[in-house]
């Protein structure tokens, strides 16, 4: 199979160099990466519109010139998506294999839209080589969902630059702090009615432009709107643990954030069930599991924000645990070594 190899992303270059070195290494090929931002465009209907134009027109200029790739990796989900939905749609037979990276799926609800947008998925899906996922149970879930062998998936870690080095000079106003941020499968809802049996002088910070209160917040909980890209890299080195709370232990979400907080050698608290725990923590060795019963919650919270000794000691573990396993170079490699004998579809 002859082309090159080419990343579609959302985001700066930077952040994917170290996934295509690591892909590069083990394909024993250079590989480029392509990237336009396209989810900036977050909040109202228009903006959310625009984004998903945006993912749909991208890919059209590589479609065009297909017969040009050997692999064509969308680190964006819906560039390969829609690379995929236009060679299904237009029976392009094609030489060139498709990876899907980070594959989510989220209901649009049981009305037609969220009906054609799940038949939407599938056909995409059908039409893709290989879909990374990052855990086993999310990929037996969308194989079943969507009748599809799964053979197709890549189940590998997440992995992200390190960045504990990252310069970030903001000014963090809060003197000790919890802090929880996300935009997407967060029950920021369950967080604050827990929070509200902690101690008053346990300040809790979320930050998430997408999520709106349903009730008046305790005294020591802050919500913030404007703690977004690089900003938000001060407020989890600055904390003393950053908490993420799954609203749906299927999905896979919350991985940059928690790998982040490693990175970074922070104590990091995660609610299960949820892929997270199933994929990276191990309970009181390198991070803090904790089921969604407010009592539990707190109990397992003061006891570790008391034992400053066993905090640390956890803290570090992730660091290392980090280190060993969950660079994004790895992850590179790990996804190419699934696809070396593969023939596209």
């Amino acid at each position: 199979m002859q082309g090159k190899n080419i990343i579609l992303a959302d985001c700066d270059k930077e952040e994917v160099e170290e996934f295509a070195k690591g892909f590069s290494n083990r394909l024993g090929e250079p590989v480029e990466i392509y990237s336009k931002v396209c989810n900036q465009e977050h909040g109202s209907r228009l903006k959310n519109l625009k984004r998903y134009f945006s993912y749909m027109t991208y890919p059209i200029a590589f479609f065009r010139k297909r017969k040009q790739w050997k692999y064509m990796i969308g680190w964006q989900q819906f560039y390969a998506l829609f690379y995929a939905f236009f060679c299904g749609l237009f029976h392009i037979k094609r030489d060139n294999i498709i990876v899907c990276c980070n594959f989510t799926y989220i209901s649009k609800g049981n009305g037609l839209a969220g009906k054609l947008y799940e038949r939407f998925i599938g056909f995409c899906l059908k039409n893709l080589d290989y879909i990374h996922v990052l855990s086993q149970n999310y990929a037996n879930i969308c194989a079943d969902k969507f009748n599809i062998k799964k053979d197709k998936f890549i189940v590998t870690h997440f992995g992200i630059p390190d960045a504990r080095h990252k310069k970030s000079h903001a000014a963090v106003e809060y003197p000790e702090y919890s802090f929880s941020i996300g935009r997407s499968n967060r029950d920021f809802d369950f967080l604050i009615e827990a929070w509200k049996q902690m101690p008053e002088n346990e300040i809790l910070v979320i930050a998430s432009d997408t999520y709106k209160p349903n009730l008046p917040l305790p005294p020591n909980v802050v919500h913030r709107t404007d703690i977004t890209g690089e900003l938000q890299f001060s407020y989890i080195k600055n904390s003393k643990a950053v908490i993420i709370p799954i609203k749906d232990g299927a999905i896979c979400s919350g991985d940059t954030v928690l790998l982040t907080a490693m990175s970074m050698e922070k104590l990091v608290v995660v609610t299960v069930p949820s892929t997270l725990g199933e994929m990276y923590l191990t309970d009181n060795i390198n991070g803090i599991l904790v089921r969604k019963d407010a009592g539990e919650f707190v109990n397992r919270l003061t006891h570790i924000f008391s034992d400053k000794y066993l905090a640390e000691d956890i803290s570090k573990k992730a660091r290392k645990t980090f280190l060993e396993k969950y660079s994004r170079l790895r992850m590179g490699e790990n996804v190419a070594n699934y696809t070396m004998n593969k023939t596209s579809i």
